[in-house]
């Protein structure tokens, strides 16, 4: 019984460790169940860590709209460029560019430009709007702040309008040469200064001229506030805007009355800008008036080495106590 029984389990161990026989090698076995899934519409992950990785989707970069560019207020005299294959040379700019909000200026001097030197007579050249009263005045001064020369124009039925000026201007000096001023005045219907422009000349007794273009007809001093026919009130105004003087003379401001009375009377400094050739200024002006009345607000550079005035700019309001 013993041996019998030794024998049975002997013959069981043997039959669990006898493969089942199938009809496929076992190593084609996860082959075949993937193929029978894959058949069935299952999708089966990948052990593969190389196809496991999802690169994720790579953003287009952000397209950047240009910023819109700011119409520059309109100037007496338009260019229009005329497309061309052919690359057109640009001069190097001689300043720093000024912002895209200044306005041409009322009153232009088209020849000669600043630092120009003349010989007596030479041609003066310019673009002027017309004040209400359509005078402009024509001066230039020596360098000690003479007068050489003087001109008067009225032109009739013009007022508010642009015309072309050209004129000769004589003079005579006892040097070879001095520096000079050369400025024009435009005035208002009561006879107050509405606009000057000047350009600084090397003026020669003898010699050749040489003459200079100016960089360009931009207005020098810009008056932002107060704005044009305002009603102002409360005894003090505000007076604020941009200005490219030729020197570190602080401007000055000045509110004149209807008879040429001063009003009102302040002076400030430019505060320059980074990367432009003009700077900002912004001050209260304090002003007297018994009644409500129209005034002329003048903002004016000072001559450095020569007096008067260099450039002026102005705006009329009304005035209110």
């Amino acid at each position: 019984m013993f041996v019998l029984v030794i024998n049975m389990l002997s013959s069981c161990s043997t039959m669990a460790e006898t493969p089942i026989p199938t009809l496929y090698p076992t190593e084609y076995i996860p082959t075949v169940i993937a193929m029978t899934l894959e058949a069935q519409g299952i999708e089966l992950p990948s052990n593969d860590p190389a196809t496991d990785y999802v690169e994720s989707p790579t953003m287009p970069a952000p397209t950047l709209e240009p910023p819109a560019t700011p119409t520059p207020s309109p100037g007496p005299i338009e260019f229009t460029a005329t497309p061309s294959s052919t690359p057109i040379p640009t001069k190097p700019a001689q300043n720093s560019p000024p912002p895209v909000n200044i306005p041409q200026s009322i009153n232009q001097i088209i020849s000669p430009g600043s630092g120009s030197k003349v010989i007596s007579p030479f041609i003066l050249r310019a673009a002027v709007k017309l004040g209400p009263n359509s005078v402009v005045r024509i001066e230039l001064l020596g360098e000690d702040g003479r007068l050489l020369m003087r001109e008067v124009r009225r032109y009739q039925s013009l007022q508010n309008e642009w015309i072309s000026l050209g004129s000769e201007v004589a003079y005579g000096i006892n040097a070879v040469a001095e520096a000079g001023r050369l400025q024009i005045s435009i005035e208002d219907e009561h006879g107050r200064l509405q606009s000057v422009s000047s350009v600084d000349l090397i003026l020669q007794s003898m010699g050749n001229q040489d003459l200079y273009q100016p960089v360009d007809h931009l207005e020098n001093i810009v008056l932002e506030s107060p704005k044009p026919n305002r009603l102002i009130q409360g005894g003090t105004m505000r007076v604020a805007g941009l200005a490219r003087p030729r020197s570190g003379q602080p401007l000055m401001i000045e509110i004149v009355s209807g008879d040429g009375k001063i009003v009102g009377t302040r002076q400030i400094s430019v505060n320059p800008q980074p990367d432009s050739s003009y700077g900002t200024f912004a001050i209260d002006v304090p002003y007297s008036v018994d009644y409500t009345t129209r005034v002329r607000v003048q903002v004016w550079e000072p001559g450095e080495h020569i007096p008067g005035i260099v450039n002026l700019s102005s705006v009329e309001v009304l005035l209110s106590p």
